[in-house]
């Protein structure tokens, strides 16, 4: 959910310097989310609150309580052919912050990226993302790893790495679209949900078509749980699957700006 569209960039960079000695990274457990996307019924089947609704009638519903409680801790995994990618954020109304981590071979790939503002966000990253993400010399990656690097909200870069950081932008990227079904009640991460299935949302960047379900609790206030993503990939037409697992809604988020970070415009091979 990252976002979307820096991980896409981070992702297709990756694969293509990794080739198929990936290792696939550190993974949270989605064994409880059904592997196929298919609708089967047009109502939910269990005697919930959400009996009676339509698809899109449920989905403004988790939006509106997942927007009502401000904040949200977010896990998400993605398969890009055979190489995986894990990140875990905080997620709030203004700010938010996220850590990424992949394995590239003996190459470990790591990045955090904070929403500090609408203004400002702050990336730290590692030699090796710095050199597979950006056109960085060895030499300035190994420069500039492990520090804070501000990035103005008037690069391509903030808007980007901003994308699901925040509740509303999270909350758009996981919505499918029209035309929209219920699938089967189960359970997903020891809850009791219902899938609304519908066509890839409003988030080109993670492909260009798929299927995109996203699972809600049947118990109120009908907070999002999870959503499955299975889309044909921007980069080379390789399949992009994903999963996030959203918690914790409600605990504050803080993102402190870190001190002595360097402009965004002064590091070579960024701007």
């Amino acid at each position: 959910m990252g976002r979307a569209p820096f991980l896409i960039i981070f992702v297709s960079v990756v694969v293509a310097a990794c080739g198929s000695s990936t290792k696939p990274a550190a993974t949270h457990a989605t064994s409880s989310v059904p592997s196929s996307l298919a609708s089967t019924t047009t109502k939910p089947t269990s005697t919930s609150g959400l009996s009676g609704k339509t698809p899109a009638q449920v989905l403004a519903m988790a939006s509106t309580a997942a927007l009502a409680k401000g904040s949200a801790h977010l896990v998400e995994d993605i398969r890009f052919g055979s190489s995986t990618f894990h990140l875990v954020a905080d997620v709030g109304t203004t700010q938010g912050k996220q850590a990424l981590t992949s394995s590239c071979g003996i190459k470990s790939c790591t990045s955090v990226f904070l929403v500090q503002s609408a203004q400002t966000g702050y990336l730290q990253g590692n030699a090796v993302f710095y050199e597979q993400n950006f056109t960085m010399s060895p030499t300035d990656a190994t420069k500039y790893a492990g520090k804070w690097i501000a990035v103005p909200s008037s690069t391509s870069f903030y808007k980007n790495a901003a994308t699901g950081l925040t509740m509303s932008s999270l909350i758009t990227i996981d919505t499918p679209s029209a035309p929209l079904r219920f699938t089967q009640p189960t359970i997903v991460d020891g809850q009791h949900v219902v899938g609304v299935s519908g066509a890839l949302g409003p988030d080109p960047e993670r492909g260009v078509g798929g299927t995109q379900v996203l699972y809600i609790s049947t118990v109120a206030p009908y907070l999002p749980v999870a959503c499955v993503i299975q889309s044909t990939g921007r980069s080379n037409g390789k399949p992009l699957d994903t999963t996030d697992h959203m918690s914790d809604y409600g605990k504050p988020v803080t993102v402190t700006a870190p001190a002595n970070s360097i402009p965004f415009s002064s590091v070579p091979g960024l701007s």
